[in-house]
């Protein structure tokens, strides 16, 4: 594992179709560098994490709004409730990254990559509309610490016949 330190974890903005507005943070939550598999190519360790969205509601017209559901929205029960899917814009800084300093010396930078959001037929605590939001796996930009790098080992040449 590989502790770090955020250096930028912003909100991600989106104005949904059906006029609702909602906010968006990826959040890194864990990092691992392989201490034995190496790109062959470029003598870097590799590296996995994993991440979570966080997911807030940022404005929503008021046609919007109904009754309180009265069950507890789980992760099952928004995937049950499912109405319709609505089309998404960013709005705001759309290059932004988030970066992490791991404590390794590397710097991983990440961007959320939305690809569906839903809304459904459940109301919240205040009778406001609740999404289900995809994302697939992250964009990444990995800039390995210098020590970090084994030397790719070059095969020595080999002799071919010579066609003629």
């Amino acid at each position: 594992m590989v502790d770090f330190r955020v250096m930028n974890e912003d909100w991600q903005y989106y104005k949904l179709s059906d006029e609702a507005k909602i906010k968006i943070k990826l959040i890194l939550g864990q990092a691992w560098r392989s201490r034995t598999q190496y790109n062959p190519m470029t003598g870097e360790p590799l590296y996995m994490w994993n991440t979570q969205n966080l997911v807030s509601l940022v404005s929503f017209p008021a046609e919007l709004r109904g009754q309180p559901s009265n069950l507890p929205i789980t992760p099952e029960v928004v995937a049950q409730s499912i109405d319709q899917p609505v089309d998404f814009e960013a709005s705001g800084k759309q290059d932004e990254w988030n970066v992490y300093n791991l404590t390794d010396g590397s710097i991983l930078r990440l961007r959320l990559n939305l690809t569906s959001v839903f809304r459904t037929k459940l109301r919240g605590q205040a009778g406001e509309p609740v999404y289900s939001v995809s994302s697939g796996p992250p964009n990444y930009r990995l800039k390995v610490a210098g020590n970090l790098v084994k030397k790719p080992s070059v095969p020595p040449a080999s002799k071919s016949p010579a066609y003629g």
